[in-house]
């Protein structure tokens, strides 16, 4: 053979050794939990980082076989951007565990780390990748999710606080009014944390004042109307749906003059 063929050769085995040797451990049964709680977990989106990993987490209760390690926050628009990483482990136990008493081969117990990137749209790149796990990684349990939704006293507040503004507010007026009189969130039983704050809307036009506050779903309008009417009340959300008349300031005005579908 002549000398340059031996250094291809010897360059192309060093290439394949140096790959084996800084590949990160896994096997066809790692990737595949990692492929499946990735793509199980991308939709519906998560508010952030650490809804994903509360997300990933449920059904994989112990950490000896699934673990979060890492999770970062990216937080964007646009909708093509990662928003969210998790970094996970996942541990294959092969026949370690197994009790059968005979079998034709041994396979031996794999710990596999994986990254995964979300967007809008679910888990990047056709699923996560994996890379070495970090040494020294020790399990993430993310915080309990706040409750979200309209605190059952709103409505009430509602029409006490659109009542008492004054006979010709601003926008601004109303939102500070409402900031400063809804009354304090609840605390959730079971997390012992206090409710999300709902979204708040106002919108005011000709001496027609519109509100809303929006959260888990749920959409609470309210009006004070030029000729004093005052009323506070949840729409049908066929309504209040995007591509309907959707849950707004503005919207809680069209609201109030349109009647529930049938």
């Amino acid at each position: 053979m002549k000398a340059w063929g031996a250094v291809l050769l010897l360059a192309a085995v060093l290439g394949v050794t140096a790959f084996v040797v800084n590949r990160p451990d896994g096997n066809s049964t790692t990737d595949e939990k990692a492929r499946k709680v990735a793509e199980r977990i991308g939709y519906p989106v998560g508010a952030d980082a650490n809804a994903y990993a509360r997300a990933a987490l449920e059904g994989n209760g112990d950490p000896k076989y699934f673990a979060v390690l890492e999770v970062t926050d990216s937080p964007t628009s646009d909708a093509t951007k990662v928003r969210a990483s998790l970094l996970f482990r996942v541990f294959d136990p092969g026949t370690s565990e197994s009790h059968q008493p005979w079998r034709l081969w041994e396979e031996d117990p794999v710990t596999a780390c994986y990254r995964a990137d979300f967007t809008y749209h679910g888990v990047t790149g056709g699923g996560p990748e994996r890379v070495h796990c970090p040494a020294g990684a020790q399990p993430v349990v993310p915080p309990p999710a706040q409750k979200t939704g309209v605190p059952p006293a709103y409505p009430d507040a509602f029409k006490t606080i659109l009542t008492e503004l004054p006979a010709a507010p601003t926008q601004d007026e109303v939102l500070a009014a409402l900031r400063a009189k809804l009354p304090p969130l609840p605390v959730d039983e079971q997390t012992k944390l206090p409710w999300a704050d709902p979204h708040l809307d106002a919108f005011v036009r000709d001496g027609n004042v519109g509100v809303i506050a929006k959260g888990g779903g749920s959409c609470l309008a309210g009006v004070r109307l030029a000729d004093g009417t005052v009323a506070a009340w949840y729409p049908p959300r066929v309504q209040t749906q995007p591509g309907e008349l959707g849950c707004s300031g503005a919207s809680a005005l069209a609201l109030h003059k349109t009647p529930p579908p049938k």
